[in-house]
């Protein structure tokens, strides 16, 4: 899913991809955790990996909702005829940080 997702040009489509492999991943770590006691030691190495891909891509779902939020707090300043641009700067920040957990994926 991951895969998939990445291959998507930057913007909504890609972000919703991200944030349902982010819910797989979680499922699949729930079932790895579940079946630690019979599987013993590999299941443990996937659970603790997939709780890894799980913080990243929950770090990059936290981004999109940010720049949601900035998004509407830069148009409702813009539309009261206050400045705006700092509510872009951090907007930009935010797609920095996306973009910079979209690289610490596998």
């Amino acid at each position: 899913r991951i895969a998939h997702a990445l291959e998507l040009p930057p913007g909504p489509e890609r972000d919703v991809a991200l944030h349902e492999a982010r819910k797989a991943a979680k499922r699949a770590r729930y079932a790895a955790e579940a079946a630690r006691p019979a599987l013993g030691k590999p299941a443990r190495k996937s659970a603790k990996r997939l709780k890894a891909v799980q913080g990243v891509l929950g770090d990059h779902q936290d981004s999109v909702v940010a720049r949601e939020a900035l998004r509407a707090l830069a148009v409702q300043a813009q539309l009261s005829g206050e400045p705006s641009f700092t509510w872009g700067l951090l907007y930009g920040r935010e797609e920095r940080t996306a973009a910079a957990r979209e690289r610490e994926l596998p």
